[in-house]
């Protein structure tokens, strides 16, 4: 009988420390101790941040974090990892989702003269306040028999969001006002009662990272994989998707119809771009892979001196850096080499006014908010609002292959770095191109991409073009032949889709073997060039297909 007893003791005791077991603590623990690998023990986790991010890591280097049969839930919803100045660290194995997840779906119960909907929460989604309808970006509308995307995006016009009594809310303004009765109405959800984090897993200026088979099956606010000024990280299989009903954590009355809250696969500003193997990204609400470095905007062009006004990513020049610039007018002059760098104090309200001219999207203007002087190695005379870009910080050497995207409101690939390959990729169901190779001003985006390879992919039933190489200026001219550079496509299968191949302002281009089905009958419709100079054109093969 005392026997017995020990052993229920025992079994308590154990039960007890096993449902005590913090994975955070015990990562942080291990990596304290000097080990090089951390292996969690399989389970499900329920977590409350101690911080405003689970699992923050600062200066780690040479380690590996075996997550395998892992999954972290979220009690909160704020980012769960993050990595700064972090060297050759691997994380593996781990899936991540939100108790309460960060967006919500409701049925569109009523619909009157103006388009303005009245909805009803769905079973098993967030009921909650909604201080401000900014934070409900973006406003999608699923359709109530194919459960895909119907309406992209209901976005501006005075758009507006109130709630009605405990499951329902109004939905007022917005540019596109499609949706029928009994379509689901999806937005975004926000954790306006602690402090939070956006985003899933971010990494900054962190290199040889490597995130092997990680799933992300919501996100709160912002992508899913943001980087920052990365150099070389690698992304092994990692996936974005929505998760099955049959293992949701709760019941709910209709499966869930969108996975992340905005892009996938972020990349701002990396050294030497990411690599993306194996992956998946669908059903969020935003570019499956975007991958760019950012503009500075020139006021001022001086002889061999340059003052330009640097955004929310900073100073990304170092002397010896080569800079792409394009003027105002969009003209691309060959790169020139940054000899010197000294601040110029803080934007002045002249800049201001001058910035909230050039029509940026809305936010970035007012991100910019310190000025330097670059000297460079020749006389210039470059317009005032021309932008300039380091090479160095583009994400330039990226390698995307074998990865499947879309069902997404916006593009598969969003790309204005250089020297990258494209590979072996299944891209379907994008609002938006399947692939966009461009630079965009209004966003402070670039730059332009040179020497890429794009090969053996599969693009189905995209809008607009299923491959699209352009961008417009700062006057919003189109690019001359100059700006994009040296561009293969070649053996890539489209179909399914109402435009091929647009290329606008590229020199040196490579279309072979390609084979397109397209819907409408206009011959530009196939393949599609303007201010293309070098082209080379050879087997291949358009057709008209039925939609």
């Amino acid at each position: 009988m005392f026997q017995r007893i020990l052993s229920i003791a025992a079994l308590a005791l154990l039960t007890s420390t096993a449902i005590a077991f913090d994975p955070i603590e015990h990562i942080h623990t291990k990596l304290a101790e000097g080990n090089k690998k951390v292996v969690v023990p399989k389970g499900t986790y329920t977590l409350t941040p101690k911080d405003v991010i689970y699992l923050k890591l600062d200066n780690v280097e040479d380690v590996e974090i075996d997550l395998s049969g892992v999954e972290f839930i979220g009690k909160i919803r704020t980012k769960m990892i993050h990595l700064n100045q972090c060297k050759r660290v691997t994380i593996k194995g781990l899936a991540i989702d939100y108790e309460t997840l960060p967006f919500t779906q409701a049925v569109i119960t009523n619909i009157d003269a103006d388009k303005n909907w009245d909805v009803k929460v769905i079973e098993g989604y967030p009921m909650e306040d909604i201080p401000s309808t900014g934070d409900c970006w973006p406003i999608q509308v699923y359709h109530k028999d194919t459960l895909e995307l119907h309406n992209p995006m209901r976005f501006r016009d005075n758009i507006n969001i109130a709630r009605t009594g405990k499951d329902t809310y109004r939905i007022t303004g917005g540019i596109d006002r499609r949706g029928n009765l009994g379509d689901i109405a999806v937005w975004s959800v926000k954790d306006t009662k602690n402090k939070t984090s956006a985003g899933a897993i971010s990494a900054i200026d962190c290199e040889a990272i490597r995130f092997e088979d990680i799933t992300i099956y919501s996100t709160p606010h912002q992508a899913a994989f943001y980087e920052k000024c990365g150099n070389k990280n690698t992304y092994l299989r990692c996936k974005i998707i929505r998760r099955p009903p049959e293992i949701d954590l709760q019941k709910r009355g209709l499966k869930r119809l969108r996975s992340g809250n905005h892009d996938a696969f972020m990349h701002r500003g990396s050294i030497v771009g990411p690599q993306l193997i194996g992956c998946v990204a669908q059903y969020h609400s935003d570019d499956c892979v975007n991958i760019s470095g950012m503009y500075s905007i020139i006021t001022e062009a001086k002889g061999r001196e340059l003052r330009i006004l640097v955004n929310w990513l900073g100073l990304n020049f170092s002397p010896g850096d080569t800079a792409q610039v394009m003027t105002y007018e969009g003209e691309c002059p060959d790169d020139v080499t940054v000899t010197a760098i000294e601040p110029d104090g803080d934007v002045t309200p002249e800049d201001r006014k001058y910035l909230d001219s050039l029509g940026f999207w809305p936010g970035l203007a007012g991100s910019c908010k310190k000025a330097y002087k670059l000297t460079i190695d020749r006389d210039v005379d470059f317009s005032k609002g021309s932008v300039i870009i380091s090479n160095n910080h583009q994400g330039n050497g990226f390698l995307i292959k074998d990865c499947v995207f879309g069902r997404t409101r916006a593009r598969g690939l969003l790309i204005k770095a250089s020297n990258g390959v494209i590979e072996n990729n299944f891209i379907e169901g994008c609002n938006s191109s399947g692939m966009q190779i461009s630079m965009e001003y209004q966003w402070m985006e670039g730059g332009c991409s040179r020497d890429l390879l794009i090969a053996n992919n599969r693009l189905r039933d995209n809008g607009g073009a299923a491959i699209t190489i352009a961008g417009t200026s700062g006057n919003k001219s189109n690019l001359p032949p100059n700006s994009h550079r040296n561009i293969a496509l070649i053996n890539n299968v489209i179909y399914e889709s109402e435009q091929g191949i647009v290329v606008s302002g590229c020199k040196g281009l490579t279309i072979t073997g390609n084979k397109l089905t397209i819907f409408k009958s206009d011959p530009w419709r196939g393949i599609f060039l303007r201010n293309t100079e070098d082209v080379t054109q050879s087997d291949n093969v358009v057709k008209l297909g039925q939609e």
